[in-house]
């Protein structure tokens, strides 16, 4: 069903989200495209979300969520949950149930169309002027002003795309601030000129990270009552009723998950152009939400805020720098009941796995109208699920309390250092206080930036391993003046792989079959690291995946830095060597530009077994700040040759 019978006015074409490219994703080599809804859940193993508006990207996922429970990808209950989140989750039906509803989906449907008021076509026709420009829409507008008081800079608007307009939309229904409204009550009604602010406008949200597969298997929890609720993908006047929601205090109740997921908290109308573009639209009070004091997260639809540990509301003004890690990981282990951090925290221990990576974001708002700025943090499922991180963070809040004057994210870097994490409460005090020096730069060693003229051979015998043979043969090619071109073949070759590139034969010929793939890829960044590098000596003495540790500037490191962190989650989410090969290269063009070189055999062994194992290795030597073994120096008492 398409709706495509329905007479349609003159001029604009359909615009389902079905088939209407509007989200922006990334596959796993870094390419970006903009994909349907369609597309979006059949590929949902390979995409994940990849809008650089951290509220579009919020307003995304939630619109995925809202879709797949729609169509009982839901798990019903605890232990299917815990399945679904170690083994993954079907999303055939949310496929289906799209194609199913694509009319649903339509922003432009004459009779209802996504999120919007239907019945305003009768008052667009009768009041051409009524509408206002669509930019209006864009919460960037309302930064230090309330929304639509201000918009001078926005006089010469133009229209936008039907993908543009939906992601406006979805960012209104989301995070819609409070305060006056430019509506008439001739046009609208009574009370539509002044706007409630959404539950989410002023707070936090957290959402899993990942792929949409894995977003959507984290996110959609099991529910309690009222339970899933009924879906409304267009608006219609409702009132209390057993069908819509009791009244709460002030306002209406969702009956359920669905319906606070499609919840209209605007009355909106797109007015499209004949070409599709939008320029004008309807604006107006919405649903009006209860103001109920129930525990938060018992609400529907409120379940992804975080919370304080008394279980109200975390604040976006509580974090403060997109680096302030402390107050959301207090919140994690401080959820209460229903909310989704603990339901998530407690699925990951009794499945015996890692929690997700996972973003929030917030709008920090002033009198919830006017928006200071936005929020966004990244917190990584290795810190989730280490179980000291309770009472670190706690520490550090504790901290920020008994402090007269903090610096914007007071504590947080400290989270991420092994040394004090292993500290007592007593000692991460002193160190937070300045007064303890818990050596809290020990994971930046003399390793990352130790360098020597021939790989690492832990026994006196010649090597007949053939990483071990090609890795040597490396440094003779690139030492001599004789295969010069040699390396500028393979150095061709990182950019654009071909069999018929003239070193493929040398390096291949060193190697058995099943490592022909992992020797080029090696050698090709050899020699892309030697032709920029400076550094004397072409051998590392760390893997690749603890050397970006040292990536960043200042002391924003490792996970700390903002661009090397997104860059290991996509490595890490990388299921072949081709996915792999642009990702590395840009990392050991880096590497080189500062003088560091990673261990080349280790880097060799890492890409013929790429799986979840090497992985899961990756993640803990990025993440975290324990010593490596010693296995680049003489071993005594005969011991061997320790895996990376």
């Amino acid at each position: 069903m398409t709706g495509a019978a329905s007479p349609r006015p003159a001029g604009p074409p359909s615009a389902s989200l079905a088939v209407l490219p509007f989200i922006e994703a990334m596959y796993p080599s870094g390419r970006r495209a903009l994909l349907s809804l369609t597309q979006v859940l059949e590929q949902a193993g390979r995409v994940r979300l990849a809008a650089t508006d951290p509220l579009l990207w919020a307003a995304t996922a939630r619109l995925l969520a809202a879709v797949a429970y729609a169509a009982g990808c839901g798990p019903s209950g605890q232990r299917e949950y815990r399945h679904q989140v170690r083994c993954g989750i079907d999303l055939e039906p949310a496929v289906c149930w799209v194609g199913d509803h694509a009319a649903d989906l339509d922003l432009f449907h004459p009779n209802r169309p996504l999120f919007q008021d239907g019945s305003l076509h009768a008052a667009a026709d009768d009041r051409p002027d009524a509408g206002i420009e669509v930019l209006y829409l864009d919460l960037t507008a309302a930064i230090r002003r309330p929304l639509l008081s201000d918009h001078r800079h926005l006089y010469a608007s133009t229209p936008v795309s039907a993908a543009r307009a939906a992601g406006l939309l979805l960012v209104q229904q989301m995070w819609c601030l409070g305060g006056r409204i430019s509506a008439s009550d001739a046009v609208y009604g009574k009370g539509s000129n002044f706007g409630r602010r959404s539950d989410a406008c002023g707070g936090l949200v957290i959402q899993p990270d990942g792929t949409v597969a894995q977003m959507l298997a984290w996110r959609l929890t099991p529910l309690p009552d009222p339970g899933l609720g009924t879906a409304h993908w267009t608006y219609t006047p409702r009132q209390a009723s057993a069908a819509q929601g009791t009244a709460g205090e002030g306002g209406l109740v969702p009956d359920g998950e669905a319906d606070a997921l499609t919840w209209h908290p605007r009355r909106i109308l797109l007015l499209p152009r004949a070409d599709g573009t939008v320029a004008r639209t309807m604006f107006a009070q919405g649903w009006a939400a209860s103001t109920q004091t129930d525990p938060l997260t018992a609400r529907p639809g409120c379940r992804d805020l975080l919370t304080t540990a008394a279980g109200a509301r975390l604040s976006a003004e509580a974090v403060t720098s997109e680096e302030d890690a402390a107050p959301l990981l207090h919140s994690w282990w401080t959820a209460p009941e229903d909310s989704w951090a603990q339901t998530a925290r407690r699925a990951a221990e009794a499945a015996s796995c890692q929690p997700p990576d996972v973003r929030v974001t917030g709008l920090t708002v002033i009198r919830n109208k006017k928006i200071v700025n936005t929020r966004h943090v990244f917190l990584p499922g290795s810190l989730l699920g280490d179980a000291r991180g309770k009472k670190a963070a706690a520490c550090v809040m504790r901290a920020r309390h008994q402090a007269t004057d903090t610096t914007p994210g007071f504590g947080s870097a400290h989270l991420f250092k092994e040394t004090f994490m292993l500290a007592s409460d007593e000692e991460r005090a002193r160190a937070l206080h300045g007064d303890l020096d818990l050596d809290l730069d020990l994971d930046l060693d003399d390793s990352l930036f130790t360098t020597a003229d021939t790989p690492y051979r832990p026994e006196e015998s010649e090597s007949c391993d053939p990483v071990d043979v090609l890795t040597r043969k490396l440094g003779s090619w690139a030492r001599s003046r004789h295969t010069r071109g040699l390396i500028a073949h393979l150095a061709a070759w990182a950019v654009q792989p071909s069999v018929t590139n003239p070193a493929y034969s040398s390096v291949t010929r060193i190697v058995p079959d099943d490592m022909h793939q992992a020797g080029m890829l090696t050698a090709a960044l050899f020699a892309v690291h030697r032709r920029a590098s400076r550094a004397e000596n072409p051998y590392g003495n760390a893997p690749l995946a603890r050397l970006m540790r040292a990536f960043g500037t200042g002391h924003r490191r490792g996970p700390r830095h903002q661009p090397t962190r997104a860059a290991m989650t996509l490595i890490l989410d990388a299921p072949c060597l081709e996915d792999l090969r642009p990702l590395l290269l840009h990392q050991i063009q880096f590497a080189a530009a500062r003088r560091m070189t990673p261990d080349w055999t280790s880097l060799m062994h890492d890409l013929a077994n790429w799986g979840p194992d090497i992985q899961e290795r990756w993640q803990t030597q990025f993440h975290t700040s324990q010593p490596l073994p010693p296995r680049h120096q003489p071993a005594p008492s005969g011991e061997g040759h320790l895996a990376a």
